[in-house]
């Protein structure tokens, strides 16, 4: 018999080749479940921030208005978020060196700034550098507390009311010494832009910090000083220092009998410290979004609303646009200030 023939070639049937629709299918469910994990990993990273403790930069001496309200939000973050949210002070140079650690932290949500006024929208026109961008460098979280101060005088100050002082300014007062907590300070700018409107030479008297500025008036080395309102509150209670005015555009609820400087004039005075949360650029928006969410939260509470303002700070939370805008209004404003008063650090 012949041998069988063989094909050196095996081919697959027809009927055993996957078709185009199955194959199409297949894919289709492969991309299905492909974003459906990446969703649910995208939800599971949100859900799993924090999941170690969060350092929170102070850039500050521990004990003044700026410190304490970190502390008082920080407590309630790490019971909001079930992680330790901690201070760490780094003072120096008007707060640029806390502000630059943040500036150049990883941008992974466990380095956060809280952020004041003077370096973050002050210094940037204050000093001709700085090792931060002020606008670059970090990513808007919420605005926390804002807290008008208060302008105080030693008792022997012949003027017991600031409408009084001001009619005096040119003829009793025009060479009064005045204490800042260090040079650039909102503090110093403050006085310096009162000097200004009531035409006036008084004499700075820079400070290391905002303690030692208000004991000067209090020991009767200086004239005056913009402290803030819960610093001055014991003082001005007991007799060793005269409120006369207070610099926001509305009375402050500790101090609702004292004035405030636009009341007499000049009518635009408005000097606000303020502080909020800061992040580095870079951080992730879903960690943004968490933070903003719980900080809002949690400045809401009563019980921290009261804790706040027993130190003189009202709660203003806001949404990360809102911020970002009241940052460059701030900015704009100082900037202002800072050209009229010819103002400049090197």
């Amino acid at each position: 018999m012949p041998a069988p023939t063989t094909s050196p070639h095996v081919t697959t049937a027809p009927a055993d080749r996957p078709s185009r629709r199955r194959i199409a299918i297949t894919a289709t469910i492969m991309l299905a479940w492909i974003l459906s994990d990446g969703a649910e990993f995208a939800v599971a990273q949100t859900a799993s921030y924090p999941t170690r403790p969060v350092r929170l930069v102070v850039p500050f001496e521990p004990g003044g208005s700026t410190d304490v309200t970190a502390r008082l939000v920080a407590k309630k973050l790490s019971e909001r978020l079930g992680q330790n949210f901690y201070i760490e002070n780094r003072a120096g140079a008007g707060g640029n060196l806390g502000t630059a650690l943040v500036a150049k932290a990883a941008p992974d949500g466990y380095t956060l700034l809280w952020a004041n006024v003077a370096p973050v929208a002050i210094n940037p026109h204050l000093y001709s550098r700085l090792p931060f961008n002020a606008t670059k460098d970090f990513v808007p979280i919420t605005l926390a507390t804002v807290f008008p101060n208060v302008m105080v005088a030693k008792p022997s100050l012949p003027a017991d009311s600031f409408a009084a002082f001001a009619g005096k300014a040119k003829t009793e007062f025009n060479e009064l010494m005045y204490a800042s907590a260090g040079i650039g300070s909102s503090t110093h700018l403050a006085a310096e832009w009162l000097n200004a409107a009531l035409g006036t030479k008084w004499i700075h008297v820079p400070y290391k910090g905002g303690g030692p500025a208000l004991m000067g008036v209090v020991s009767g080395q200086v004239d005056l000083y913009f402290s803030s309102v819960p610093a001055a509150l014991p003082h001005v209670s007991t007799g060793r220092l005269k409120a006369l005015a207070t610099t926001g555009l509305v009375r402050d609820p500790a101090l609702p009998d004292i004035p405030t400087v636009a009341e007499v004039g000049p009518r635009d005075f408005d000097v606000l410290n303020w502080n909020g949360l800061l992040a580095p650029t870079g951080t992730p928006q879903h960690i943004v979004d968490t933070l903003n969410r719980a900080a809002v939260e949690v400045l809401a509470s009563p019980e921290l609303k009261e804790l706040l303002l027993q130190q003189g700070a009202l709660p203003q939370p806001m949404t990360q646009a809102e911020f970002t805008g009241y940052i460059g209004k701030e900015s704009e404003k100082w900037a202002r200030l800072v050209r009229t008063l010819n103002a400049k650090i090197e």
